[in-house]
């Protein structure tokens, strides 16, 4: 199995979790921070994860063409 695969569905679902905590609960944030921590790190484990995912379904082998001998 590609590494890729469980980690970007690992990021991929860790990544939703935080980015509906910063959409759902904007007043959460950290004290010394202005901007909401929480939605930005969730959209970028979400385009992580999904940047992971893309490149293992991309490099699966495809069963169209024959493999060379």
């Amino acid at each position: 199995m590609d590494l890729r695969i469980p980690s970007g569905i690992f990021f991929l679902v860790l990544g939703v979790i935080v980015l509906l905590v910063g959409i759902l609960s904007p007043g959460t944030r950290a004290p010394l921070a202005d901007v909401n921590v929480n939605l930005y790190s969730g959209i970028s484990m979400v385009v992580f994860g999904v940047i992971l995912l893309l490149l293992a379904w991309r490099s699966a082998p495809s069963k169209r063409r024959p493999a060379r001998v």
